[in-house]
């Protein structure tokens, strides 16, 4: 209810309701997660006169659990902190000044939520005297207005140079004199009306913006009168899940001071790792894959702490649906399945792992030469993680409940000596799929050709078109370490660079006085640009060329063939086992193709013998390959299945083989099916704790594979 009151309370003051974003954020590699309702606008408030609109409101979804914004070793704790959270906010790109976001707030506390005036407070910075007059103006007497210093009501974008300005916090009072914080603070208005320069300098803003952001638990704990977030119908509706669970399952907590602490922390981990699986993240040992696994980890250690020793979190789900029934977040239902299915792979796979690490810990713990010290070697600790993957940071909570320590700088210290070796075995050939739509080496013409507007559009999806007149639209000569290579674009593009793990196309551009040129690489500098890399070359703009996309009939199939036996092969592992499997990543080449997915155990000879009958029966019945645009909705309602780390747009392209396979996707394809045949499974490998990799062959390849493994040997 409060969400939808507040979006129609800023609606009514001409602002437009924006969608929450993912909780993966969109092109800015500088967040591990959507941590705060302005991540998704950062770009309007750094260029307001870009925004496609000038005041915009938002319930956003945030996560604070890994990188700087951190409150994951808090939660369960303290009444307020959690992993996931909901930010309401308000948002002006140069519509309004700090006037009306101060009387937006105020009318809406007062006059929509009928907060009493008696129990709010506001804060102000040191000197912002035209703030002191406006909430003046609204009706507070000066014993409501509090002035602080910067470090609590100056707000800027980061540590350098950046917008910045004064912030107004409103606080309400809880009344109670227990909590460590009486004053609650529920909403916090930051006046962008300033610009850092490098050596500190303030200037005004020609510009100035407003970023606000309301706690939604924070403020339904107001409304329902509790004095801990944890209290709110939402949390109450997943903690007496959890006990019914629990007494189904003939399970009898044993009383200790920890039991509650317990309960928060599943509650508050079982929200925040539906919400990241649904957003496309799946659990690994890196980035916000490994975030997401500790966050599963460290309930599934306090599930144990209760007596539970089986996997049990996807009983909660029904529970957690019954607090988002207003539909705020469809991805919780349209992605059901493959979320239960996450979640329960990795409970399986952990936990083994859990018994074996306590196990370990439990041994030391009765040793008699570390009964002085009480401290865990560090060894020991960095084996818990290497060896059995266990969480560093359960290590440390498990020691601080029997009273030991652990020296955090020498685990650290071994963890880095261990990733030093792994750098140093890998050798990097080529820049992969991943650093090409990254931009790891062409980011110093990007905001230039940005600026610019320049968008070429594909025009490979035609493969019958092996050549096509294209105009020069933008080049940049770019020094690579001491070679000088040449990014281009050219208008209409028919070189496939798109990404979805498909190999870039190769090729070469013909100019009009005969010169050649070999492409040998295609990339996406930003959303909706095309870039080709070419050895050097004196190119000019406006030029006219002829590109010609250089391929045998081999390398012409190759990838196609291989994009769409990973779509026929992802249907081929639902239907035979099962189970709703998720995508974790791909990798489409000529000769052949890799497929990660989510899935708890080592497929069986026999699984693996049904998945290719599976795949090459469905090739062998054939079936035409059809392609419709149409909105992300209609396309999720018709079912098609999407790939969990993509992030879409509002209008998607869906590639479909009817009764076969129906999935959202930029690549190339081949128009027929049959062209797959005959499919073979090659290796079946573990690449995670609860992620599995197919390598197959296909087609043409696949026949060459089997001429290469069943050709006698000649006799010498």
């Amino acid at each position: 209810e409060l969400r939808a009151r507040f979006l129609n309370y800023f609606e009514t003051q001409q602002h437009v309701p924006i969608k929450s974003a993912s909780l993966v954020p969109h092109n800015d590699k500088s967040l591990l997660f959507t941590n705060a309702g302005m991540v998704p606008f950062k770009d309007f408030f750094l260029k307001p006169d870009t925004a496609p609109f000038k005041a915009a409101t938002s319930v956003q979804k945030c996560m604070r659990a890994g990188g700087k914004h951190n409150d994951l070793d808090n939660v369960g704790y303290t009444a307020r902190h959690h992993t996931f959270f909901e930010m309401l906010g308000n948002f002006s790109f140069g519509q309004y000044t700090k006037k009306e976001a101060i009387r937006y707030a105020w009318r809406f506390l007062v006059d929509e939520l009928k907060l009493p005036l008696s129990r709010l407070r506001v804060t102000i910075l040191e000197g912002d005297e035209e703030g002191y007059k406006l909430w003046k103006n609204e009706g507070l007497s000066d014993d409501m207005i509090v002035r602080c210093g910067e470090e609590d009501n100056f707000w800027s974008m980061g540590d350098g140079e950046g917008p910045c300005g004064p912030c107004t916090e409103i606080f309400w009072d809880t009344q109670d004199d227990t909590l460590d914080e009486r004053w609650l603070e529920i909403w916090n208005l930051v006046f962008m009306e300033n610009y850092r320069e490098a050596d500190g300098k303030l200037t005004k803003l020609p510009i100035p913006c407003i970023d606000t952001g309301m706690g939604l638990e924070r403020m339904v704990c107001v409304l329902q009168g509790k004095n801990n977030n944890f209290q709110i119908d939402q949390f109450e509706t997943l903690i007496g899940g959890l006990r019914q669970v629990m007494k189904t399952r003939g399970i009898e907590v044993q009383l200790k001071a920890t039991v509650e602490i317990d309960y928060l922390i599943i509650a508050d981990h079982f929200r925040a790792m539906c919400f990241l699986i649904g957003d496309g993240v799946v659990p690994s040992n890196v980035g916000r894959g490994y975030v997401l696994r500790r966050i599963i980890r460290r309930a599934l250690r306090s599930a144990r702490q209760l007596g539970i020793h089986e996997p049990f979190l996807t009983d909660l789900y029904p529970h957690l649906l019954a607090g988002f029934e207003d539909g705020s977040y469809p991805e919780l239902t349209s992605r059901a399945s493959s979320i239960r299915s996450v979640v329960t792979n990795e409970e399986r796979s952990f936990l083994a792992t859990l018994d074996r690490g306590m196990a370990l810990l439990e041994n030391v713990f009765s040793q008699p030469d570390l009964q002085g010290s009480k401290a865990i070697p560090p060894a020991i600790a960095f084996q818990l993680y290497d060896t059995f993957g266990f969480p560093f940071d359960l290590t440390l909570i498990i020691a601080k409940e029997k009273g030991w320590t652990v020296d955090i700088k020498a685990v650290e210290a071994l963890q880095e000596q261990q990733k030093q070796l792994g750098r140093e075995s890998w050798k990097v050939d080529a820049i992969t799929n991943k650093a090409r739509l990254a931009g790891k080496y062409h980011s110093n013409f990007t905001k230039k050709w940005r600026n610019k507007n320049i968008m070429p559009k594909f025009s490979g999806y035609d493969r019958s078109m092996l050549h096509q007149t294209s105009e020069i639209v933008a080049v940049e000569p770019v020094m690579e370490g001491k070679k000088m290579t040449v990014n281009i674009a050219i208008d209409p593009c028919p070189f496939y660079g798109l990404g979805g793990g498909q190999v870039a196309d190769s090729g070469y551009i013909t100019l009009a006085n005969g010169q050649r040129w070999d492409v040998t690489d295609v990339f996406q500098p930003y959303d909706g640009c095309l870039a080709l890399k070419l050895t050097p070359a004196n190119i000019a703009k406006d030029e006219t060329i002829e590109s010609l996309i250089k391929r045998d009939q081999e390398f012409f199939q190759g990838a196609e063939v291989h994009h769409t036996a990973t779509h026929v092969l992802n249907a081929g592992l639902r239907s035979v086992l099962k189970t709703d499997i998720v995508q974790a990543g791909s990798t489409v080449e000529t000769q052949k193709l890799r497929f990660d997915f989510t899935y708890g155990k080592p497929l069986t000879p026999s699984q693996l013998h049904s998945i290719e009958e599976w795949v090459n029966e469905a090739a062998l019945n054939g079936g035409a390959m059809s392609v419709k645009h149409m909105k992300l909705a209609d396309a999720m309602k018709m079912g098609a299945v999407a790939t969990f780390s993509e992030k879409y747009g509002e209008d998607v392209r869906v590639v479909e083989v009817e009764g076969v396979s129906k999935e959202l996707c930029g690549g190339t394809h081949v128009d027929d099916i049959r062209k797959l045949y005959p499919f073979k499974i090659l290796t079946e490998t573990s690449v995670a704790a609860g992620t599995r990799r197919i390598e197959a062959v296909a087609g043409l390849s696949c026949v060459k594979w089997y001429r290469k493994a069943y050709e006698p040997v000649p006799e010498v």
